[in-house]
């Protein structure tokens, strides 16, 4: 299999860190105001940086030829912790895939003045995610993924082009420039800004493909570095022409009629439907881990005579062997997982319309596992950064407990 170019690898850790959450980035700073956002935005890309360093760091450590994977490198410092880290990756990943295809059932009818139903809209993305879900490596999906960025430029330079050339008399609202809102509105925004730099969750596979591994920081500084310019661009800009009027939806906020927001409308939906893939990748390998690691404890714990575990134990001798060349994914569990997976994702969009408390638990447990805790501990037991990653799960902790807390009670 070919290998990955460092663009390519740019390109897709771009467009995994760049979701629909970019347009919510202008309702952040109504709390945080324009300074303390952009340095917030800069925080968390220096955090996001940071965990993505040291998972690639931690790499190093595995067994020659061995794929890196959340699985492996718990197999070599938590094992007993495996299942839980995954299961972790996997509800986070589920649940943003989810709530891609309830947003495309959201937006197409829209667009299109209600000719077609949410239902329809959501079974005719079939048309383009499953020959997307197809693919083994995160590679070839790259051209989505630029297409899925041309989109987003587009919105940039949509709300860009708004503030500059808009009355703004029209539209603004009080400004903060140097101020804040009061605690609990900044912890009520606090979670659209942290978990915006989302990525860690293809990491792994960036490094897996990548052909130089020399590049994989620089892969990291650049996907972080553009993802935090377009969130800063977006946040300043369209706070500027809103103000405390601005929605959580900046698209919303434009006139429906101009050809221009319908076609930012149609960017935002091509965004969402290529984002789909780039979180059933992961949610599909992590899945393939657990049912790994439940087979492999049930084979060893199993009370068989020896003669007729020893076929089997044979083949799956050891958790740090068996992964040596990644764990195994046979093509019929790959099609089966795929199958599977694409029924409860587009069941859940097609029966649950709204289930913003659930998605967002789910974001402020697994992202904050996925992007600080668990790169911090891997960081605390396998590199040289110890107490800077030991920090890396502390913030870590931290933030999941504000934003938590700002889900719940604010």
């Amino acid at each position: 299999m070919s290998a990955a170019s460092t663009t390519s690898s740019i390109i897709n850790l771009t467009k995994t860190i760049i979701g629909a959450g970019l347009l919510a980035i202008p309702y952040g700073f109504k709390s945080q105001g324009i300074f303390f956002g952009v340095i917030l935005i800069l925080v968390g890309a220096i955090a996001s940086s940071y965990g993505l360093y040291i998972i690639g760091r931690c790499s190093y450590k595995l067994p020659r030829g061995e794929e890196t994977s959340f699985f492996t490198l718990c197999s070599i410092t938590y094992p007993q912790l495996s299942l839980i880290f995954d299961f972790s990756i996997f509800i986070q990943c589920f649940g943003v895939a989810v709530s891609y295809l309830i947003l495309v059932g959201d937006l197409l009818p829209q667009l299109l003045n209600d000719a077609v139903t949410r239902t329809q809209v959501i079974l005719l993305s079939l048309l383009i995610t499953t020959p997307l879900i197809s693919f083994r490596k995160l590679d070839s999906l790259k051209i989505g993924s630029l297409i899925g960025l041309l989109s987003i430029v587009y919105l940039v330079v949509l709300v860009v082009s708004h503030t500059l050339l808009d009355d703004l008399s029209l539209t603004q609202g009080n400004i903060k420039y140097f101020t804040t809102g009061s605690l609990s509105e900044i912890l009520a925004s606090f979670p659209i800004v942290i978990f915006a730099f989302t990525a860690a969750q293809n990491i792994s596979t960036v490094i897996n493909e990548i052909e130089n591994k020399n590049d994989l920081n620089l892969v990291i500084l650049a996907a972080n570095g553009i993802a935090g310019g377009f969130f800063v661009l977006v946040g300043v800009m369209g706070y500027l022409q809103f103000g405390d009027n601005v929605q959580g939806n900046i698209i919303l906020a434009y006139d429906p009629t101009l050809l221009s927001t319908k076609i930012g409308q149609f960017a935002l939906l091509l965004m969402v439907v290529l984002s789909y893939p780039l979180m059933f990748h992961p949610a599909r390998i992590s899945l393939n881990n657990m049912i790994f690691w439940i087979e492999t404890e049930l084979i060893q714990s199993a009370g068989k005579p020896e003669e007729e575990t020893q076929p089997l134990l044979q083949e799956q001798a050891n958790v740090v062997d068996q992964v040596a060349t990644g764990v195994p994914f046979s093509d019929r569990r790959f099609v089966t997982l795929s199958l599977v997976l694409s029924l409860l994702t587009y069941g859940c969009a097609l029966t649950i319309r709204s289930f913003e408390l659930v998605l967002a638990l789910v974001g402020a447990t697994g992202s904050t596992l996925i992007c600080f805790i668990l790169p911090g501990l891997f960081g605390f037991k396998l590199s040289q950064q110890k107490w800077w990653s030991l920090g890396l799960s502390l913030w870590g902790g931290a933030v999941m407990i504000a934003s938590v807390y700002s889900i719940l009670y604010l």
